[in-house]
């Protein structure tokens, strides 16, 4: 969403990872950025389960 705010937030990305994600995208018809953001939210919400542990 737009509205969804990450603040002092950096991802590195392995090429091999920047691949997989361009792959991904153009099979599953869907942005590079969108697919990112997505992955980044599943991250953030796996550090917070691990963190409620």
């Amino acid at each position: 969403m737009a509205t969804d705010k990450f603040e002092h937030a950096t991802f590195y990305l392995t090429k091999v990872q920047v691949n997989e994600i361009k792959e991904l995208a153009k099979r599953d018809q869907i942005s590079r950025s969108a697919l990112v953001r997505m992955i980044i939210r599943e991250y953030l919400s796996r550090q917070g389960e691990d963190r409620g542990k």
